[in-house]
């Protein structure tokens, strides 16, 4: 078996909105679908640096800046892809006052910007679902649908 290294990062802006971007549909694969910030650590990249990384090139956004943090809040998260294939994710959130985003077409048609409780509804992978669990659990959310209607 096969074990990938990655990383995964939810955006979260000064109105507490969460960034989502859409990946394009693949016929025979899969349809469109809504998800965090992921990528693949390269060789002598640490999970950090990968972070930085994709989150520069998926949306433009320069996170290295004092004025955005960046969390991390598990590592060695397993996802089982198939029999051949593991993923061990680093899962990391970043707090920025920059919300403008530009996407990378070569990976993403669109992005939106959602309020927590709407977060798990637009989510396509339960491996998204279950680590969006996680950061808003860090975070305190109320995800139910309830709260956000008030």
């Amino acid at each position: 078996m096969t074990t990938k290294c990655s990383i995964e990062c939810w955006i979260i802006s000064p109105a507490q909105d969460v960034l989502l971007l859409e990946v394009p549909a693949r016929e025979g694969k899969h349809e469109a679908f809504w998800q965090p910030i992921t990528g693949g650590i390269e060789a002598g990249e640490t999970p950090l640096q990968a972070a930085f990384r994709e989150i520069r090139e998926e949306t433009g956004l320069d996170v290295t800046d004092t004025d955005t943090e960046l969390t991390e809040i598990a590592t060695d998260l397993t996802v089982v892809i198939s029999p051949e294939l593991t993923i061990s994710k680093t899962l990391y959130t970043a707090h920025t006052p920059e919300t403008t985003v530009t996407i990378n077409p070569h990976e993403h048609q669109a992005h939106q910007w959602l309020p927590p409780a709407r977060v798990a509804e637009a989510l396509f992978w339960d491996s998204n679902r279950d680590t969006w669990k996680l950061v808003s659990q860090h975070h305190g959310y109320d995800d139910s649908p309830e709260h956000d209607a008030q």
